[in-house]
């Protein structure tokens, strides 16, 4: 039985290699890219991973940067806060939301048709996430709910890594 792995390495730029198709060239662009970018501990556990000829590997190469912490933290806090005063859970605020955002389908369920998202949020880029943040203060102003603005300093930060 083999392990499945799965490695996701977030980068800026392209990998370029003499011989697209050789699996070694692959492998040492993605050491090159995890010495430069990652720990000893990292580095040494996706050479581990690699040199197992049993795991299934499977690499991700993404110019997405995933949402931030602060971009949780805040949206979670305003969402709920905007939730009580709506008289709605967290999760039906956020699947609000979340229709507002992305867009609605309809799926016919054991329990009858369901009204879901287009989209989630857990696998959101910055940006996304900015526009379910923004929807958030918008639809809060609309009803009369004051939705302070992220700060502008700590968002400035995070663009800048």
């Amino acid at each position: 039985m083999s392990n499945k792995e799965e490695v996701t390495i977030h980068l800026s730029k392209y990998i370029r290699a003499n011989s697209p198709d050789s699996v070694n060239d692959l492998e040492r662009c993605l050491l090159g890219i995890a010495v430069r970018h990652y720990d000893d501990n990292a580095i040494k556990g996706i050479v581990d991973l690699m040199d197992n000829k049993e795991s299934l590997v499977y690499v991700t190469l993404s110019d997405k940067s995933p949402r931030s912490r602060t971009q949780e933290g805040y949206y979670r806090k305003w969402s709920r806060a905007f939730g009580e005063f709506c008289g709605m859970t967290p999760d039906e605020m956020h699947n609000e939301i979340l229709f507002q955002t992305f867009g609605t389908i309809e799926i016919e369920t054991k329990f009858g048709w369901k009204k879901r998202p287009n989209k989630r949020s857990g696998n959101t880029t910055k940006q996304e996430f900015s526009n379910l943040i923004e929807t958030l203060i918008r639809t809060a102003a609309e009803m009369g709910f004051n939705v302070p603005p992220p700060h502008r300093e700590a968002h400035d930060k995070e663009v800048k890594n």
